[in-house]
């Protein structure tokens, strides 16, 4: 048995299982609850963001293998360019006490399992 079968036998859901069957609304109230409960101010940026997250795991996620969290990164970097890519990722989720980062705020505001690596001890945590 593999790393990644020991890691999912012991309960841990994939991305795509945590988002295939949420709608748009579901994520909406389940971030504006988790902001507010962080007193976190919330806009429509960000919640922008954190549906064409939802929507990338959707449709890209499909497989058991998609827990790294750079290709994700890459993803919404690419996908804001426009509005200044990275930079303007970190400026929107890096004022959420307790995190650090993009990908981490938006998965604890969304309510998603965490990424592989924030949580692996081997490489520490990713920001």
């Amino acid at each position: 048995m593999n790393d990644t079968e020991t890691t999912q036998s012991e309960g841990e859901m994939p991305i795509y299982d945590a988002v295939k069957s949420l709608s748009k609304a579901d994520i909406e109230q389940t971030v504006r609850k988790n902001a507010a409960d962080r007193h976190f101010d919330l806009k429509d940026e960000h919640l922008d963001v954190i549906q064409s997250l939802v929507e990338h795991y959707k449709r890209d996620c499909t497989t058991r293998d998609c827990l790294a969290a750079h290709e994700h990164m890459r993803f919404l970097e690419e996908a804001y360019a426009f509005k200044g890519g990275g930079k303007y990722l970190y400026m929107l989720f890096d004022a959420l006490t307790d995190t650090r980062g993009v990908l981490m705020p938006i998965h604890e505001l969304a309510g998603l399992p965490p990424l592989q690596l924030e949580t692996d001890k081997g490489f520490g945590t990713a920001y």
